[in-house]
């Protein structure tokens, strides 16, 4: 007899269908299922990962990451995007709490440094960089402001008056002030150490213009003029823009035309003016930009008596000046004491920050993005506000 071939294993037959016995088989299929699963679950999660990663990317961009990004540093003083808008708020808060017009959403990179600065309009119109400017070059004239400052000065301003009289206790009147700042405070949405931040750089500045200033001399040298004035951002409330920063023209028709009646014209930009663009006689410095025009210098001839002067720039306003008598020496009168003071500190400020930029201890980021995403936060808080009144 012949050898028989290796036996094979029987196969097992249940319900119709013929399914292999042997084990290895079965183990193979179970893992490539196992397999399969796993491809699946891995996928799943690795797609779950990038969801969330893109989750937490756009939240760091959009909430995160903005408000932190550096907008400026005065030495170790560093402010950032987040900074600038609260500084936003509360000038624009404050304004509205003594019934002046707000700030708008027009001038976000002033606040943060203004190169156009007029300090006569007060601490708001210095940019954040400008007020620790002032603040930090404090102690060099002997000035502080403590605590007990800063109470005073807040109180001062919140608590309401007393009509004659009107009878109130002690204890009434602090519980109305109490009242009038902290609804001030949430209604803003302003920290109370934001604000106190805000009524501290008040205070620097105010002393550090008094103490700047106690070198000006009681009398000057003074000029007689006229002029005319051209703001280059003249006030919305003025009626055509156009009107006050078209210097050219005015310049053709004072050419042709009297002085005076162009003057009347323009007479809502006079601030130290009549209508017809009297201004009486002015002391030396008060302008600086013209002091070499009006009162001349070792290598500059003044311009003559009843001449008009082309356009002048001078703090960010064109001046068509007509001198019409001097110089005479004259005692500084009170309205131009301020002006001086005024001068003074903005000098200071000005060299201060030329003087930080160049050494590398001050740095603004000057930047579109900024801009934007500062504006987009001062919308939402005003239609935030808008709907608490319209609530209310």
């Amino acid at each position: 007899m012949g050898q028989s071939g290796p036996k094979r294993r029987p196969v097992e037959k249940r319900g119709g269908s013929y399914q292999p016995t042997d084990r290895r088989i079965r183990a193979h299929q179970l893992e490539r299922q196992s397999s399969g699963k796993r491809l699946i679950l891995i996928f799943g999660a690795t797609v779950l990962t990038i969801i969330s990663g893109l989750i937490i990317l756009g939240w760091y961009v959009q909430y995160y990451s903005p408000p932190r990004v550096k907008a400026a540093v005065v030495n170790d003083v560093r402010f950032s995007q987040g900074d600038l808008v609260k500084r936003v708020r509360m000038i624009q808060a404050s304004q509205d709490y003594r019934g002046q017009a707000g700030t708008g959403f027009t001038d976000i990179l002033r606040v943060l440094y203004n190169n156009d600065i007029d300090v006569s309009l007060g601490p708001f119109n210095l940019g954040m960089v400008q007020m620790e400017l002032l603040k930090q070059g404090a102690p060099d004239y002997g000035i502080s402001v403590t605590e007990k400052d800063i109470d005073r000065a807040i109180k001062a301003l919140f608590t309401p008056n007393i009509p004659d009289g009107q009878e109130i206790t002690e204890d009434q009147l602090e519980r109305e002030y109490l009242e009038n700042y902290h609804s001030y405070l949430n209604f803003n949405r302003i920290t109370e150490d934001d604000y106190r931040r805000l009524a501290e750089e008040q205070l620097y500045f105010y002393r550090m213009r008094e103490a700047l200033s106690v070198d000006i001399p009681e009398t000057s040298e003074h000029m007689e003029v006229s002029w005319i004035s051209m703001p280059t951002r003249p006030d919305p409330s003025w009626g055509d823009q156009e009107k006050f920063i078209n210097v050219d023209v005015v310049e053709q028709r004072l050419q042709s035309e009297n002085f005076e009646e162009v003057a009347l014209e323009f007479a809502v930009a006079f601030r130290y003016a009549d209508t017809n663009g009297y201004v009486g006689w002015v002391p030396k410095g008060a302008f600086p930009g013209l002091d070499l025009m009006m009162f001349g210098g070792p290598d500059v001839v003044p311009i003559p008596h009843n001449e008009t002067s082309p356009p002048i720039m001078n703090s960010g306003v064109f001046y068509f000046v007509r001198v019409l008598d001097g110089p005479k020496d004259m005692e500084n009168s009170l309205q131009w004491m301020d002006r001086l003071k005024d001068v003074t500190l903005e000098t200071w400020l000005n060299d201060r920050f030329e003087k930080g930029t160049a050494e590398g201890w001050v740095e603004v980021k000057y930047d579109s993005e900024i801009y934007a995403w500062a504006s987009e936060q001062l919308w939402q808080t005003a239609q935030q506000h808008r709907g608490d009144l319209e609530g209310g």
